[in-house]
This record gives C-alpha cells, structure tokens and sequence, in this order.
C-alpha cells in the first residue's frame, strides 16, 4: 500500500474499506498496527452475531495475510448517515486455476471522533466461485446514493410514513401486513413497493409475482414474522437497515438480516436486497 494519506472511515468509508484491506493483505507493518489505524482499540464488534475482540480480529487477519493470495475488493453499496455507515461488498481471491472463494459481507459502523470505527455489526459469508466476483462489471458501479437526491422529509402529522420518511417502519409494517391473512397480499406488496420492484432475499431473486406466491404459501402455513428493528440510514435515495426477526417471534431461532434498498421518487422501495446470517438460508 503506498504511503500516500490513507482516509478514515469518517472521512471516506469507501475509502477506508479499499484501504484497510490493502494494508491488511499487501502490507508489511505488523496487523495490530493497521488494526489500530482504523479502528479504536476498545471498540465493540461482531460478525453473524459473534463477538469478536481485538485479539480474536487480529488473529483472523495475521491468517488472512499469511495466505499470501492477492484479492479484489467490489463494492456493491455504501450508505452514510453523520458518524454512521453502512456498506456491502465482496471480497474474491483466487485459490487454484480459476476457482476463487468469494466472501460477500454487508456492514454497519459508527465512528468515533477521530475518524476510526469504534462499532462494527457485519454479516460474512463465504463461498466458491468461478473467476472473480461481478468481473464484467465495474467495481464499484453505482455503489452511492443517487446525486442530488435527499432522505425524504418526515411525514405530515397522523399521516403513515413512507419508506423513504422511515425504513424502520417500513420494515415493521410490511412483514406485518405481508403474513396478515386479513390484508390482501397485492395490497400488503403494492402499499410499500412499486410494482416493478425487485426483491433479492439471500440468493434469490424475485419480482412482485414471486413475493406475492411466497407470502401465500407462508400464510398457509400460519407463519408470521414480527421484527425488531436494530438501526437504519438513509442517504439519498437509498437506505441500509440492520434488524431480527423469528418465525412466530420465537427467540431461540432468531434470524438476523441486514437490508439494503433504494427508493422510487413516490417514497415507495423500487429494490431492496435482504441479507441473511449465515446458517439461516443465507448464501
């Protein structure tokens, strides 16, 4: 990594993400200094819900380094919200001919004065691949908030938010009408997504057909979801949310997701990927 000024993630999480990893992989100052570079020492973070200390982060990266294996880094998202941030990526390295291993991750920080993150929340989930991830498409394509766009304004009084106005109750509110047999399932849809939006659920892609099908059949089946909203941001057009939900809300097989989607000019969700922690369908 060239000496050249490395961001903080307050200044650039981007930035920061092409940067740590580069020094975490290509460099040659011992790891607990470039741990430190970027992260406040007592900071607090977990990855699919595991605590994981300085000591434990630090022996996962000396391994990650000994590898030796070059790596490309696709951001994919990046949402900013004042000292908080949310993105999603992939990390691809190449293991033998031309199988890699890619590791999709989808994170949340929040960063303290001094620029370095001082709260991590991340979802990790590797898997083998063919060639490297995404290589037809830039790497970093389209990855921010649309230019000129802002976080819409908050709704009039007694007036129902837009998912623009607030995701967090967008999220309530979907997955409780979605699984309400007494709502129509086109209407639970249509209410909070335009009718072309597309839904990415861990590695399945469906339109509103699809999801209108799958909330049929779990209806059937007397499935409901409650959720407990953890946080969201918003940037523009687009927003980033990190929340748990449960079948019947049964707490022992909590289900953490982390969402990522972008918004229609009428407040409505046009896309949104949902992200689920390993060991819960996710890919």
């Amino acid at each position: 990594m060239s000496t050249a000024h490395r961001p903080t993630a307050a200044e650039d999480f981007a930035g920061y993400l092409r940067a740590y990893n580069a020094d975490v992989v290509d460099g040659s100052e011992p790891v607990d200094e470039v741990w430190d570079r970027y992260h406040v020492p007592e900071g607090a973070h977990e990855v699919n819900g595991r605590a994981f200390d300085r000591a434990k982060t630090l022996k996962g990266l000396a391994a990650r380094r000994k590898l030796g294996a070059p790596f490309e880094l696709h951001l994919h998202e990046v949402v900013v919200e004042g000292r908080r941030a949310a993105a999603r990526y992939t990390l691809s390295t190449p293991m033998i001919w031309r199988v890699t291993t890619a590791t999709e991750v989808a994170a949340f920080a929040e960063m303290a004065e001094d620029g370095r993150v001082a709260r991590s929340s991340a979802f990790s989930a590797s898997r083998p691949g063919w060639e490297s991830a995404d290589a037809s498409l830039p790497a970093d394509s389209g990855f921010r908030a649309e230019p000129g766009s802002a976080p819409a304004p908050p709704p009039a009084p007694g007036v129902e938010p837009t998912p623009a106005q607030d995701p967090a109750h967008y999220l309530r509110a979907y997955y409780a009408a979605g699984y309400d047999p007494d709502v129509p399932v086109a209407e639970a849809h249509d209410r909070f997504h335009t009718f072309d939006a597309v839904h990415r659920v861990g590695g399945r892609t469906m339109q509103r057909s699809g999801v209108l099908r799958s909330l049929e059949d779990a209806r059937g089946r007397g499935h409901t979801y409650p959720v407990e909203v953890h946080e969201t941001l918003r940037e523009g057009n687009r927003f980033a949310a990190r929340y748990a939900t449960s079948r019947g809300g049964n707490a022992a097989r909590r289900q953490g997701v982390f969402a990522f989607g972008e918004f229609a000019p009428d407040g409505r969700v046009s896309a949104v990927r949902f992200l689920l922690e390993p060991g819960h369908g996710a890919r």
